[in-house]
């Protein structure tokens, strides 16, 4: 990418711990940010839903529509991308003023990057969420995310809404076959997943073919819908009456169901089942056609820059060689001195003291101490941040039917119109797989002061460009959550628990050894179980964990290598402010400064700082003149 020294003078960065900007004149240049954003929400419609953008923003209604999956519309999608590109290539930044010029670069690094990806015709494609190699996996494929995202963002408050639900049934039947007919039409270029992600995905296609219509989450997420809807009604006949209405609707959608979705599962399970005579056991995108030129435009797209997988590989062995030099005197302290690291990082895994009861009570406990940790985390991070999101933050388990395959947490952002909160997911498929030794660090990143400080704080700056709240940078967005875990370390969130330190070094250990591992997987010809071989002799972490993390790292490259790239970036460039500012350093307004602009890829944070740092200067001199 090209470098984006010339934002170096912006001053949009110091804005962030002064309050608001100023409103500004609408200009040609607004009104294009405004027709791509339009351009976007309008191709799709869930992004829409889960922005909770106005029907104009959108570019026309989107309450009743889902993404269109054809091969027809990703092909659309490609070329719209690499269209934005050129338009974006074609503006005049001369004419730009500052904070504009902070916008193009951010677009610019997404533009380019979403464009090089685009020029890939196999695997699927988004203009905002990146692309994947198999569009049939057991991650982010269509039978997984659709239900879902009808049960969290599809709000149900009146008949009109239920009406769109039941017609956004009808087209994920739809949605999960134009799937499998492009699974079917790369299998013919040759792209088709590793035969173990088929088996997994397969596994998940037969646990929802064999459930109920009735039981299904899209007619059970109706149905609570609609009886919130009832309750809220006060007159009992009209209660009465709405609830017998309310029949009607969950017939109709047990019916859909059981006729048309169940059936596309149907489909798509015979198509992968057809495909595993021919799946190879290679798990990486080497293998694929311009295999290395794809991994190596995947890594830009997830980590911003430039970095060879080489150089990825080497950073993550040497960033892993240091936390064990520091995992090894932390576990001599608590008296586990022999072995490995990484086999004693093991022998506490299994130590029984540090696990809940596999049990329903055990849950609710696991449960509360997260939700107890994060409010005391909210207590005392207005000392360390200017800003505190607004937006509420909510603790819930991961839905039944995602355990299997789902990470053991993820952040789910609110709604840019408030209409729902931040959510803090948590797999509870086994306990034996979430301890008191990782599961504090684990809240520091995905809830407070992590995702949801990042996330919900930027998509409440309204006078931002609606394009800049809706666009994403990998490397920013999980650099930050690993920066999260440290500054909770920092603060002292583990003084006393010893244990729950060396959780938190066991995780800045698992991003530095993904870096080794996505590399290896994707470059350097490694098996999924030398992938898995490695984490456990490197982290001690359980089995079932690893395998699903290989797994994910398997269908998503690069994704894994944006957080302790990010991380290090973030801590140089605070330590690089602490050195130049020394006592005129503020920790809140550093952290104004990265968060208050919304995400933004690497080079254009590390100039965001370099223009913080003298007006910090010559803020503390003002505040020192005034005293």
């Amino acid at each position: 990418m090209r470098s984006l020294a010339w934002v170096l003078a912006l001053a949009v960065a110091l804005t962030a711990s002064c309050g608001p900007r100023q409103a500004q004149p609408i200009t040609a240049f607004d009104g294009r940010l405004a027709d791509w954003s339009r351009d976007i929400l309008a191709d799709s419609p869930e992004l829409a839903s889960s922005a909770g953008v106005s029907e104009e923003a959108a570019g026309g209604p989107y309450g009743a529509r889902l993404d269109d999956r054809s091969p027809m519309a990703v092909e659309a999608r490609r070329s719209a991308a690499t269209r934005r590109y050129a338009e974006l290539r074609a503006l005049d930044r001369d004419a730009l003023n500052e904070r504009q010029r902070l916008i193009y670069a951010v677009l610019e690094a997404q533009f380019e990057a979403a464009s090089d990806a685009a020029a890939f015709e196999y695997g699927d494609f988004s203009s905002l969420a990146g692309a994947r190699p198999y569009i049939l996996n057991q991650l982010d494929s269509a039978f997984l995310t659709l239900p879902s995202f009808l049960d969290e963002r599809h709000q149900v408050a009146s008949a009109e809404d239920a009406e769109a639900y039941i017609t956004r049934l009808r087209l994920a039947a739809e949605a999960i076959d134009a799937e499998t007919e492009r699974a079917r039409a790369d299998a013919a270029r040759g792209v088709r997943p590793p035969l173990a992600i088929i088996d997994l995905t397969l596994s998940q296609l037969d646990a929802i073919i064999g459930q109920p219509a009735i039981q299904q989450i899209y007619v059970t997420s109706l149905q609570r819908k609609l009886a919130a809807l009832a309750a809220a009604e006060t007159d009992a006949t009209q209660r009465a009456a709405l609830e017998q209405r309310h029949l009607g609707y969950v017939a109709r959608a047990e019916e859909i169901v059981r006729q048309r979705i169940i059936p596309a599962h149907q489909r798509a399970a015979a198509f992968l089942r057809s495909e595993r005579g021919n799946a190879s056991d290679d798990p990486g995108a080497s293998r694929l056609p311009r295999g290395a030129e794809y991994y190596a435009a995947l890594l830009r797209l997830e980590t911003t820059t430039d970095l060879t997988p080489a150089q990825i590989h080497r950073i993550g062995l040497d960033r892993v060689a240091t936390l064990n030099n520091e995992l090894d005197i932390a576990l001599r302290r608590v008296g586990l001195t022999e072995g490995p690291v990484g086999a004693r990082l093991t022998q506490l895994t299994l130590d029984p003291r540090y696990s809940y009861e596999d049990s329903d009570a055990g849950r609710a406990q696991l449960l509360a101490d997260v939700r107890a940790r994060i409010t005391r985390v909210m207590e005392r991070a207005p000392q360390w941040f200017g800003r505190m999101p607004q937006a509420p933050l909510e603790v819930r388990r991961v839905p039944a039917f995602l355990e299997a395959a789902a990470p053991g947490a993820y952040y789910s952002p609110p709604a840019l119109d408030g209409s729902t909160p931040g959510i803090y997911y948590i797999n509870l498929r086994a306990l034996g797989e979430m301890t008191r030794i990782d599961l504090p660090t684990q809240d520091f990143h995905e809830a407070a002061p992590g995702h949801h400080f990042q996330i919900a704080l930027a998509q409440e700056l309204t006078d931002s460009p609606l394009l800049l709240r809706l666009v994403s940078f990998n490397a920013y967005s999980e650099g930050w959550g690993l920066y999260a875990e440290e500054l909770a370390d920092e603060q002292g969130f583990h003084e006393g628990d010893p244990v729950g330190r060396i959780g938190f070094l066991r995780w800045q250990l698992w991003r530095a050894a993904r870096l080794v591992v996505d590399t290896g997987l994707h470059a350097q010809g490694w098996s999924r179980q030398r992938a898995i071989d490695y984490l456990i002799a490197t982290t001690g972490d359980a089995p079932g964990i690893i395998a699903t993390e290989v797994d994910r790292y398997i269908v998503w490259p690069g994704q894994a290598c944006g957080y302790e790239l990010g991380r290090r970036e973030i801590m140089r460039l605070r330590e690089q402010a602490r050195n130049e500012l020394g006592p005129d350093f503020d920790l809140r307004g550093f952290h104004d400064a990265v968060l208050l602009n919304g995400e933004v890829p690497l080079a254009v944070l590390d100039d965001i700082v370099a223009a913080w740092i003298p007006e910090q200067r010559r803020l503390a001199e003002r505040e020192r003149r005034r005293r």
